[in-house]
């Protein structure tokens, strides 16, 4: 599966499935991607490969790094420092986005009010337990 940012400078490919794919609706991840919760897709991060372009890396807390087109600033990937095995891709960055349905949502007790949670989905009050 690949994708890429808004202006194109930067593609990817990831190689597997998705691990999980989750709806995280912390306020971080909302500031980041301008939106009301930013959806997620866990890979292997030996399975995610940049094909072309530079990703700019913004450590946004003391766990985390997001990433993002130094072009035109679409927000790409997400990793955790106490697990670099995998790699978050933004869901809306891959070219077949439809191919990943959320698996879970995370911090429901920071979503915003008009918004209406999946109950189907796995759902935690903050972070998922490891």
């Amino acid at each position: 599966m690949q994708g890429g940012c808004l202006c194109g400078a930067v593609r990817y490919e990831v190689s597997t499935q998705p691990i999980t794919i989750a709806n995280c609706h912390c306020g971080m991840c909302r500031r980041h991607s301008g939106a009301a919760f930013l959806t997620y897709a866990a890979y292997a991060t030996n399975a995610f490969e940049i094909l072309s372009g530079r990703l700019t890396k913004y450590r946004s807390s003391n766990d985390a790094v997001r990433s993002h087109c130094q072009s035109c600033g679409s927000p790409l990937t997400f990793s955790f420092d106490a697990d670099e095995s995998k790699i978050w891709v933004t869901a809306g960055s891959l070219d077949n986005a439809d191919d990943v349905k959320p698996t879970e949502n995370w911090y429901v007790d920071d979503k915003l009010d008009w918004i209406e949670v999946d109950l189907r989905l796995s759902s935690w009050p903050g972070a998922p337990p490891n």
